[in-house]
C-alpha cells in the first residue's frame, strides 16, 4: 500500500502543477524540486512496486490493490478539481480495511462489507473537511470542488453530520457486541479529536485550516482502530 499510495501522490501532483503554481506554490513540482516528467516516472514505478508486492500477498490483494490504485489515478486525473472529487477519496477510504485485512489473514468475514461501508463514510468526512480546509485556495486557483459548491457553511454542517453519524453506528456497535470499557473510553477519545477539528473551522489562517481535516483524520484512525477491535473482540471478523 505504501508504494501505491506514492504512485498516486506522486500523479496528484503531476495532475496539480499549474494550480499548484499560484494555490500552493511550495509543493515539489511549483518549487523547483521535481519536475513533472519525473513526478510521471515515479508513479509509474511506485505502481509497478506496489502491485508487484500485492501480488506476492494473493489474488485477493491484488484485485483490491489494483481497485484503489485506480480509484486515486481517477482521483488526481480526472475527478480532481469537480464537484464530485470526494467521491474515489470515500471509496478509497473503505478499500483500507479490506486491503489490509485481508493482506494479512487472508481472507474476510461478511461483516467487513459494514466495515468497508463505514470507513466509506468516514472517508466522506475527510474529504469534506480537506475541501473545507483548501476552500480559500480552490478559490484563489480557480479550482471546483464540493466545498466550492456547497459553500464553507453547508460544507461544514455535511461533515458534521456525517461525522456524527460515524461516531454513532460505532460506538454503539462497540457496546452492544464487546462492550469493553477501555475501547469505548478509546472511541471517546477519537470522538472527541473529530469534533476538536470540526471546531478549528472558524479559526482564520493558511496554518489552521488544514489542521480541520488533519485532527478528525487522527480521531478517525483512533475511532476505527476501536471499533476493528471490538468487533474482532466479539468474533465478527473470524478466528
Amino acid at each position: 500500500m505504501l508504494f501505491l499510495q506514492f504512485a498516486i501522490g506522486a500523479a496528484n501532483d503531476y495532475a496539480d502543477a499549474a494550480s499548484d503554481r499560484i494555490g500552493k506554490p511550495g509543493k515539489p513540482i511549483p518549487s523547483g524540486l521535481l519536475s513533472r516528467g519525473s513526478a510521471a516516472r515515479v508513479s509509474v514505478v511506485a505502481a509497478g512496486l506496489g502491485l508487484v508486492a500485492a501480488a506476492s500477498v494473493g489474488a485477493g490483494a491484488l484485485v483490491v490493490g489494483v481497485l484503489g490504485l485506480a480509484d486515486g489515478i481517477v482521483y488526481d486525473l480526472h475527478l480532481k478539481g469537480t464537484p464530485l472529487s470526494w467521491m474515489p477519496f470515500a471509496l478509497g477510504v473503505g478499500l483500507l480495511p479490506i486491503y489490509a485485512w485481508w493482506g494479512a489473514r487472508g481472507y474476510l468475514a461478511y461483516a467487513f462489507l459494514g466495515v468497508a461501508a463505514l470507513a466509506a463514510l468516514a472517508g466522506l468526512t475527510l474529504a469534506l473537511a480537506n475541501a473545507y480546509a483548501d476552500l480559500d485556495k480552490d478559490r484563489r486557483s480557480g479550482t471546483a470542488s464540493i466545498a466550492t459548491f456547497l459553500g464553507a457553511g453547508r460544507t461544514l454542517l455535511a461533515d458534521a453530520v456525517v461525522l456524527a453519524t460515524v461516531q454513532l453506528v460505532a460506538v454503539a456497535t462497540t457496546a452492544t457486541t464487546a462492550g469493553s470499557p477501555i475501547l469505548l473510553v478509546a472511541e471517546g477519545c477519537g470522538c472527541g479529536l473529530g469534533w476538536l477539528g470540526l471546531g478549528l473551522a472558524p479559526v482564520s489562517g493558511d496554518r489552521v485550516h488544514p489542521l480541520v481535516w488533519e485532527v478528525q483524520a487522527v480521531g478517525i484512525l483512533i475511532l476505527g482502530a476501536g471499533w476493528l477491535a471490538g468487533l474482532k473482540s466479539a468474533g465478527l471478523l473470524g478466528p
